[in-house]
């Protein structure tokens, strides 16, 4: 059975084309913020915004708990067989996991994006079909019979101004394939019902000068101006002017393309970096291997540099990357850049949109795609001298774009994955670090006598958190937060925890959000895996051992286990037994956190962690 859920224009959800759509008001925009994040996690506190606003009920979180229910069951039930949609409870929130293909409005995205970019390729003929199919979809303004709060309310003009770019982009595609006779009623149409959109009174200006009426043409710019004079105290833009100074000419047929600036502001050499930190432990070997690598001094070839630092989350890969950027600034004297990426959204057009402007070039001149801000940014640092620092990327493509092009140029990149797929790259995989470097970091942050008075508490207290150095970190500033709090009350409220992670974090240092960000971006699949895996035991496992739980094929079981240790939430352990098979491990925070995934579906299934710390860990409740 086929599950279809339509967003552009009136909310509707059918089943096999028989219509399921709920009709309770609160229920509707619930559902409705579902789609809108489809296959993403919709906190409750999101949930309740969106329904009452800044003044919710006590019963608010109850109440979206009984939705999410009614919807499951009148939308979801066992025996309807849709998959792969389904609606999933995850930590503090749900997910309507739904294959894109079941969305109106994911299907015009992704048509549209298909469009401008033929468009901008300069295939006009493939760029109006795929426009046209893409605003077909639409059947009245989005979610229109849906009580909206801020947060669908902000969707949804989003979304209608995804559409008018759409259409902007089909009738440019039009024009350029010399339909203009025929756009000339719908552009007068348009320019009615939008009356301070500038692109279109473009577009019908145009139109009519190439239809020989060139006196409608200069009227319709006229009365454009007059009225954003009046409403908005604005000139038009300089191209709409171009445009207009070319048709009393008469001497263009076209707008004139943006001008590309030849010149830029003179600025400083951009000094981007965040500071390095003091306190920073160990890794001396892996720092000396990526200075070497990436010194313009130590190299005997004209080939761009590059270093991928991966790991699990939390063990340190930005500090690491700025370390070692500092370590290497002087050497970089034409700039040096910095960008994070993480879930914040933060695209390689953004990012060289900060560069490009951090070099002087004024932000009104810089183009629109990605393509030709890189080739600006490649022009100018071709025979310039610069490192270019990006932190927490998702993959290769938000990398490429970014790569400078000189041959004394360097790049530094932290991810989970790694970047294996780009040429000259030295990786270095961290890992937590050892005992005595993390008792080390914790004796600098909360004061050496301290720790000195309890190192044996101590010892076992950065043990219980694997030695990962954001963990360490959290507990170190919990510690100090409190002076003279004993650190064996620490240790045993963190060995005895049913939910450890809650100590493992502090004001913006937070355990469980980075582990979240890992998890987000591996597929649903190997994120069930992840959940379901910890149910094996607290010892290591095989593909074959985990089929069987996962009920599965062994090769599928290996596949959705190399992809979590990709990630940095499993790891494969080390010492195996020579010709045997490959056996995977968790790190005991990642279980930790597995563990309440799978307590947040199951909230009779008591925590697993005390029975870890006692079984494999080896360590004693010092009452």
């Amino acid at each position: 059975m086929l599950l279809q859920f339509k967003l552009l224009g009136p909310l509707c959800v059918l089943s096999d084309e028989r219509d399921i759509t709920p009709s309770a008001p609160k229920l509707r925009e619930i559902l409705a913020l579902l789609i809108v994040r489809a296959n993403q996690f919709v906190s409750t506190t999101d949930l309740v915004d969106e329904v009452w606003g800044a003044d919710p009920p006590r019963s608010a979180q109850v109440t979206v708990q009984t939705y999410i229910h009614r919807l499951r069951k009148s939308l979801f039930p066992k025996e309807s067989g849709h998959e792969p949609a389904g609606l999933h409870t995850g930590w503090h929130g749900y997910r309507l996991e739904i294959a894109a293909e079941a969305v109106d409005k994911i299907q015009f995205e992704h048509m549209a994006q298909q469009g401008s970019a033929a468009l901008e390729n300069g295939e006009p003929g493939e760029a109006t079909e795929l426009l046209r199919h893409a605003l077909r979809l639409w059947r009245g303004p989005a979610m229109s019979d849906v009580e909206t709060g801020e947060l669908l309310s902000a969707y949804a003009v989003r979304l209608e101004e995804s559409r008018l770019r759409a259409l902007e982009g089909r009738i440019e595609a039009d024009l350029q394939l010399g339909r203009h006779r025929g756009l000339v009623s719908e552009l007068k149409e348009l320019t009615m019902t939008q009356p301070l959109h500038e692109g279109f009174h473009s577009q019908l200006m145009l139109a009519l000068h190439r239809c020989q009426r060139r006196d409608e043409a200069l009227d319709v710019y006229r009365r454009f101006r007059a009225r954003l004079v009046e409403e908005l105290g604005l000139e038009p833009s300089p191209d709409l002017q171009r445009l207009h100074r070319s048709l009393l000419t008469a001497e263009a047929e076209a707008r004139p393309a943006p001008e590309v600036p030849a010149e830029r502001v003179q600025v400083d050499a951009p000094a981007q970096l965040p500071n390095d930190i003091a306190d920073f432990t160990g890794r001396a070997e892996l720092i000396s291997s990526a200075v070497q690598w990436l010194s313009p001094a130590e190299r005997t070839d004209d080939g761009l540099r590059i270093v991928s630092v991966m790991g699990m989350p939390g063990v340190g890969k930005s500090a690491f990357a700025i370390r070692v950027a500092h370590r290497l600034r002087q050497a970089f004297g034409d700039g040096q850049f910095y960008a994070r990426f993480g879930t914040s959204g933060t695209g390689p057009n953004e990012v060289l949109g900060q560069f490009l402007r951090a070099i002087g070039f004024p932000a009104d001149r810089l183009p629109d795609t990605v393509e030709e801000r890189a080739t600006m940014f490649r022009s100018w640092s071709v025979d310039r001298s610069v490192l270019v620092v990006l932190d927490d990327v998702l993959s290769d493509a938000d990398v490429q774009p970014l790569l400078p092009a000189g041959p004394r140029c360097a790049v530094v990149a932290t991810a989970c994955s790694g970047l294996q797929g780009l040429a000259g790259t030295h990786t270095i995989d961290l890992e937590p670090l050892t005992g005595e470097e993390s008792l080390e970091m914790l004796s600098v942050i909360v004061g050496r006598d301290r720790i000195a008075a309890e190192r044996d508490e101590a010892r076992s207290l950065v043990a219980l958190c694997g030695y990962l150095p954001l963990a360490v970190r959290c507990l170190g500033a919990r510690l100090r937060s409190v002076p003279g709090w004993p650190v064996r009350n620490m240790r045993q409220h963190l060995e005895t925890s049913n939910r450890p992670l809650d100590l493992l974090q502090f004001n913006q240092l937070d355990v469980r959000s980075r582990l979240a960000g890992s998890y987000r971006t591996v597929p649903p699949p190997a994120q069930t895996a992840f959940r379901l895996l910890p149910t094996l035991g607290t010892g290591s496992f095989t593909a074959v051992e985990a089929a069987v739980r996962l009920d599965c094929p062994p090769k599928r079981a290996e596949a959705l286990l190399a992809r979590l240790v990709g990630h940095g939430l499993l790891r494969i352990q080390k010492d195996m037994v020579e010709d045997g098979p490959v056996r995977f491990e968790f790190h005991p925070i990642t279980r930790c956190y597995a563990e309440e995934l799978l307590g947040s579906e199951n909230d009779a299934m008591p925590y697993l962690w005390p029975m870890y710390m006692r079984t494999v860990l080896g360590f004693r409740n010092h009452a």
